[in-house]
């Protein structure tokens, strides 16, 4: 797997957290826990994000 795979992968992840908060900001939960459903799967992508830099980050390394 290339760098270039991790960071697109990042960059459509972002897009994705984007869009969910841009939905929770706008009111869009229909009670507490669509809200909290919604607060789960963002912070699941951002654990894959971390994920996707962790093992971009390693792979340079390895290349050095």
């Amino acid at each position: 797997m290339s760098s270039d795979l991790l960071k697109y992968l990042a960059e459509k992840v972002n897009a994705e957290i984007a869009v969910m908060s841009d939905d929770l900001a706008r009111g869009t939960a229909k009670d507490h826990g669509e809200y909290k459903y919604a607060c789960g799967i963002i912070r699941g992508l951002m654990i894959a994000n971390g994920l996707f830099a962790e093992t971009a980050q390693r792979m340079e390394n390895d290349d050095d």
